[in-house]
């Protein structure tokens, strides 16, 4: 029996989560008010922290940079329903964090203690349910 190598199509799915970070360890509320953005490779397992510098400036390009770093699930504490829609569209997955740092909260994903977010959570959660733009600072969206 002949096989032949150029008749397979070999993919790779690299899986790479990231997280909305306050500072290079600690979450963030959500992705809408992160300092810098965390990503784990898993196929490698390296660890990332990209700061969202003045550049970015509004929340599309805060979801271009998570997009652009070939992301496919995240984990936050919160997510606006416009953000889950966002990811949806890209087919990246939305998980509830349970920790308060990016490690602790790798080490329950990877335990698959992690549970996916619920959407509802984004439509009864107050001011940021409606646009997390309109709150210029976390205290006013955590009211």
């Amino acid at each position: 029996m002949r096989f032949d190598n150029h008749k397979i199509n070999y993919k790779i799915k690299v899986m790479k989560v990231g997280f909305p970070l306050q500072n290079e360890t600690e979450l963030a509320h959500d992705f809408a008010h992160s300092k810098f953005i965390g990503i784990i490779d898993l196929f490698t397992g390296s660890k990332k922290v990209i700061p969202v510098g003045a550049d970015l400036i509004s929340e599309k390009s805060v979801f271009d940079s998570l997009i652009t770093n070939n992301l496919n699930e995240v984990i936050s504490p919160f997510y606006t329903f416009m953000s889950l829609r966002i990811f949806n569209e890209n087919k990246i997955t939305t998980y509830k964090a349970m920790g308060k740092s990016m490690d602790e909260n790798m080490l329950l994903y990877q335990s698959g203690k992690i549970k996916p977010f619920d959407i509802y959570s984004s439509l009864l959660t107050g001011e940021c349910a409606k646009d997390c733009l309109g709150c210029s600072t976390d205290e006013e969206c955590e009211q």
